[in-house]
């Protein structure tokens, strides 16, 4: 229980995260340069912690017994990062949602049945099954369920619309004249987008891959603080490689002027706490599980951060059948834990 009760926590910190981080983004023009203020932060304390904390010696005889892989967590969680600063401009904001989150319960799953990355293999039943797939269908209602009344609303709005209309000769004719061009950029598009689609489920299985990689650090180092730590080193080496190449400056933009919030660079703190709770929690309860906890906190802190317009989000109506899915995900949790 309570590790359930952990797992949820650390799921509500993602959206209250990446509404500080984007305000942060906002006074620095970039949310990936927004990202290495956020890594460098969660870093310097990070260390602090592993200083004051120990254990000692902080690195242990034990992990130069473990293999080389597990040191690339960080480099997982940057590629996720970035995959999401990539996919939102290529396939909108939902679609950004619901691609990693089915690449991170796939590959959760996945990790824990065949025992990957040093995993504890769970045996497969049929409850477990289920309860991946209603847990899986309840996010993706969670997360679409206002989007997808709207569309029902927009279509059926011009559906009524096109009965009152005639369609006129010569956009008939135009549409003959122009049919195999047109068809030919809609079919262009449509692989670009399945493309960008299956980028993004990749996305999604790499923060399932970082989630197994902290499970088996934090064993090896004897400590999910010190396996936060290298996390996060290795990610901020990762992120300036892809700043450097992107944005091309490490400019804070306004950041440091004055009328700037205080919280706003707390961003990093949150994560710093994310990603020790990730660490801690694969490898007792499995990395599955451990994604599924942090989504349901992840969505309905999501949901919560909307409906009240909280650290500066624009205020969102969270209609009914949203947090229905919720439950729904919680059905399929428990199914998945029996």
């Amino acid at each position: 229980m309570l590790h359930a009760l952990l797992g949820v926590f650390a799921g509500l910190i993602t959206p209250v995260q990446t509404a500080v981080n984007t305000r942060l983004g906002r006074s620095i023009g970039s949310p990936l340069r927004a990202s290495m203020v956020s890594f460098s932060v969660g870093l310097a304390a990070l260390l602090a912690l592993t200083l004051v904390l120990g254990p000692y010696p902080l690195v242990p005889s034990s992990a130069a017994d473990g293999p080389w892989w597990m040191w690339l967590a960080g480099l997982f969680g940057a590629a996720f990062l970035t995959g999401n600063v990539l996919l939102l401009p290529r396939l909108g904001s939902l679609k950004t949602v619901i691609m990693p989150v089915t690449g991170q319960i796939v590959m959760g799953l996945l990790i824990d049945v065949f025992g990957w990355f040093g995993a504890q293999q769970r045996e497969i039943s049929l409850p477990r099954i289920a309860g991946t797939l209603i847990a899986l269908a309840g996010f993706l209602i969670a997360v679409t369920g206002s989007s997808l009344r709207l569309r029902i609303r927009d279509d059926n709005t011009g559906k009524a619309a096109g009965k009152r209309e005639t369609a006129h000769a010569d956009a008939a004719a135009c549409a003959g004249a122009c049919g195999s061009d047109a068809g030919s950029r809609t079919g262009m598009n449509g692989k670009t987008d399945l493309l960008w689609s299956l980028a993004g489920i990749a996305f999604g299985m790499c923060s399932a891959v970082q989630t197994a990689l902290l499970g088996r650090l934090g064993t090896a180092l004897d400590s999910p603080i010190k396996a936060a730590l290298v996390s996060f080193a290795v990610g901020l080496v990762a992120l300036l490689v892809v700043i450097g190449v992107t944005d091309r400056t490490y400019s804070l933009g306004t950041a440091l002027h004055k009328g700037n919030p205080w919280w706003m660079w707390i961003g990093g703190l949150m994560g710093a706490t994310l990603v020790m709770c990730n660490s801690y929690l694969s490898s007792r309860i499995g990395t599955g599980m451990t994604v599924m906890l942090l989504l349901l906190g992840q969505v309905g802190g999501g949901l919560a951060v909307d409906r009240f317009g909280l650290l500066g989000v624009p205020h969102k109506r969270v209609s009914a059948i949203q947090y229905v899915g919720v439950l729904v995900a919680v059905v399929g949790i428990v199914l998945k834990a029996l």
